[in-house]
């Protein structure tokens, strides 16, 4: 059995970014966190009007980033991780965004071996 994603909810949980780490890539913006004494891993997604128009193409982005993120949350080590995808994004297949999330959470250091 697969474990639950956690979601970031509250103000307080957004607003202690401020001071995180980025990796950033041509269609994908993480912020990282980590805290010294968190054991499970907690996602934010942000999908601005700006960036996405319409709510169904906000919808699938979310959809498809926790899919990715469920299907490897046992590769991903304990933080707090803040996604922007950019409009660029939507035009990907699965299998591309998947690679490039990948390699973005590689280069953030948060992936276990």
């Amino acid at each position: 059995m697969q474990k639950k994603l956690v979601f970031l909810k509250t103000d307080e949980d957004f607003a202690q970014f401020r001071r995180s780490q980025q990796v950033s890539s041509k269609n994908l913006r993480l912020r990282i966190r980590f805290n010294t004494n968190q054991n499970m891993i907690r996602f934010g997604f942000i999908v601005p009007k700006k960036t996405l128009a319409k709510a169904a193409d906000r919808n699938l982005m979310k959809r498809r980033l926790k899919a990715i993120f469920q299907k490897h949350l046992s590769h991903i080590k304990p933080s707090d991780i803040l996604c922007f995808p950019q409009k660029s994004s939507l035009n990907l297949k699965f299998k591309d965004l998947e690679e490039e999330v990948l390699n973005i959470l590689q280069k953030g250091r948060i992936w276990k071996q």
